[in-house]
């Protein structure tokens, strides 16, 4: 992923000359981005349930992009995440010129900021924006014990964040290690996995993928679990944007808490 990025950001450098006046984000994590750098008036089209743009049009959802909508808007750049969603076919029926966010760590975003920057002619605004985010985890106090975590993304069926997510790097970052071992970003697992691995943090979040989950301290599977339990939403906390330095910052609060009270 990191070399793909890098791969964007040399496509990008050459056509830093023209800041992009027209585009449609297909990567709802990267709005947040656009915000900080003040270019909200650049955005043309965006997907479903993307807020904080009230002029762009609705163009679908980042599964499903509605490709003649986003032809109408003429746009001379698309932000587009995965790639298992943004297909090769997709992509070969727009035409469009694309920067492709999907960042699985904190250098990823920050690369992001610095590229996003230069696009959108915000390069000043965008090294600020790098610096604060770079203080803003400046601080942090290592836990004084190790601090196992496990992540739930749904819990029908039971998803786990794997190592190779934006969750995990925030959890390594505060000083947290995850109770699973599984080189993805989402992949599906099994109650037994989750009390073997006897989490001292158990996270699971609120939004789209877990639609109001049983409080996992109210489940009789997890009875014999003596974890902390730490409700997010995943509009915050699973995107992977500026957010995610605050979520840092958070996590390791959470854990220096647990160490000083175990």
């Amino acid at each position: 992923m990191l070399r793909f990025l890098l791969i964007s950001a040399i496509i990008l450098s050459s056509f830093s000359a023209f800041a992009a006046e027209r585009v449609v984000i297909l990567a709802p994590a990267a709005g947040d981005i656009i915000h900080k750098l003040g270019a909200e008036d650049k955005i043309v089209g965006i997907t479903k349930n993307l807020e904080g743009f009230p002029k762009a049009v609705e163009v679908g959802t980042h599964l499903k992009p509605n490709i003649e909508i986003i032809k109408s808007l003429k746009p001379d750049l698309l932000i587009a995440g995965n790639g298992k969603y943004f297909t090769d076919e997709i992509k070969a029926a727009l035409n469009i010129r694309t920067y492709a966010y999907d960042p699985n760590n904190l250098a990823e975003i920050l690369m992001a900021v610095r590229d996003l920057g230069k696009e959108f002619g915000k390069a000043d605004i965008a090294d600020e924006l790098e610096k604060s985010l770079k203080t803003e985890i400046s601080g942090l106090k290592k836990p004084a014990c190790k601090v196992s975590v496990f992540f739930e993304v749904s819990q029908t069926p039971l998803m786990s964040a794997g190592t190779d997510s934006i969750v995990s790097d925030m959890v390594t970052r505060a000083g947290g290690y995850m109770t699973v071992n599984e080189k993805k970003k989402v992949f599906k697992t099994g109650i037994e996995t989750v009390v073997a691995g006897k989490p001292d943090v158990y996270i699971y979040q609120i939004g789209p993928m877990n639609k109001n989950p049983m409080p996992p301290q109210d489940r009789n599977e997890y009875k014999g679990l003596k974890a902390q339990y730490v409700k997010v939403d995943e509009s915050e906390f699973s995107r992977a944007n500026t957010n995610t330095f605050k979520n840092v910052k958070f996590l390791n609060g959470i854990f220096n808490s647990y160490c000083a009270n175990h």
